[in-house]
């Protein structure tokens, strides 16, 4: 018969206490970040098996974590959240965790419904995956769990968000285009929709700013309404050279909507955006876009959410994730 793996035959492997086996088990801290990998990569490696039933009742979890999406961002099979909440799911199971996901009815956002994981004591802690309604979030913010915002951030708020840093990101996006020859830019997307939004068009205006391009308020596009829902895009009488869209999925939107009224992308009019995601590929041609690093978001929110669960009193305020230019053939010299 196999011999049974337990934590203490682990700690003699590395000559450690059974104390510090299970805190670099556990994500706790007090051992090195070298010593943890190792330590969970033996165990891994072991087929130690972690006692959850066991652990549930001695620690009071339930070693599961909510992930909380408004059913706007979801709503097509495309959706850029619908993959990273898959990432968000498999990062925790690597951690021991399990993922459970809570789409938001509009009508629950509305009459300030609390999630049923939550309600239900399902879960250990929640992420938020992308922004919610401001009155929702306050009502959020009260109830007594771990919780992180992923994708965006609250002024007012206290609580921790992980994000690409969106507005150093748009910034390059738009100085790019600027070196390529364009003066006349113009920005897609409803500015007073989210953060995410906001910080991109605050980027693409810096870039103006320091090169001494005014902005043309004619050029900005709105793209969604108040509700966050898509909506047709109502291009300029005088067009820009070169748009700079606030996603991927607009961006081919955008597009096509160029291509119906005559113009063409990139002889024409150059089109950038954000996100690489599948939109940024199938459209024609495909669309230059800034590459968010998801994994590096998801690895940094699924650590801090646990560690919030274990030590609900730590902070770790923004924490901004850099993202990369992806070129291709949407913009060009002029």
């Amino acid at each position: 018969m196999k011999e049974k793996i337990n934590m203490g035959k682990i700690a003699d492997m590395f000559n450690v206490s059974i104390v510090t086996v299970s805190k670099a088990l556990n994500d706790k801290d007090g051992v090195g970040e070298e010593l943890r990998e190792k330590i969970k990569k033996t165990a891994e490696d072991l087929g130690y098996r972690t006692n959850n039933a066991a652990k549930s009742l001695k620690t009071q979890k339930v070693y599961n974590v909510g992930i909380l999406i408004a059913n706007r961002y979801v709503d097509s099979q495309e959706a850029y959240y619908f993959s990273v909440c898959g990432e968000i799911i498999k990062k925790l199971m690597v951690l021991e965790y399990s993922g459970i996901m809570e789409i938001l009815m509009p009508e629950d956002e509305k009459d300030l419904k609390l999630p049923r994981m939550f309600l239900e004591r399902k879960v250990d802690g929640i992420i938020v995956l992308g922004q919610l309604e401001e009155a929702y979030l306050r009502k959020l913010e009260n109830i007594d769990i771990p919780m992180i915002y992923f994708d965006f951030y609250v002024n007012y708020s206290m609580i921790d968000s992980i994000i690409t840093d969106n507005f150093f990101s748009s910034y390059q996006l738009t100085v790019n285009l600027i070196e390529k020859g364009h003066k006349h830019i113009g920005f897609v997307g409803n500015i007073y929709s989210t953060s995410s939004i906001q910080d991109r068009f605050l980027g693409y205006y810096k870039a103006l700013l320091e090169n001494q391009i005014p902005i043309n308020f004619e050029y900005i596009v709105s793209d969604r309404d108040g509700l966050g829902k898509l909506i047709d895009l109502k291009l300029p009488k005088h067009m820009p050279t070169a748009f700079v869209a606030n996603c991927d999925q607009v961006a081919y939107k955008l597009i096509n909507t160029l291509k119906a009224q005559n113009h063409q992308v990139p002889d024409d009019i150059s089109v950038v955006s954000f996100d690489n995601t599948i939109y940024s590929t199938i459209a024609q041609p495909m669309i230059t876009t800034v590459d968010n690093n998801v994994e590096e978001m998801v690895q940094a929110a699924t650590k801090i959410i646990i560690k919030k669960i274990n030590n609900p009193g730590k902070t770790y305020g923004r924490v901004l994730i850099k993202g990369n230019i992806i070129s291709r053939d949407s913009s060009k010299n002029i």
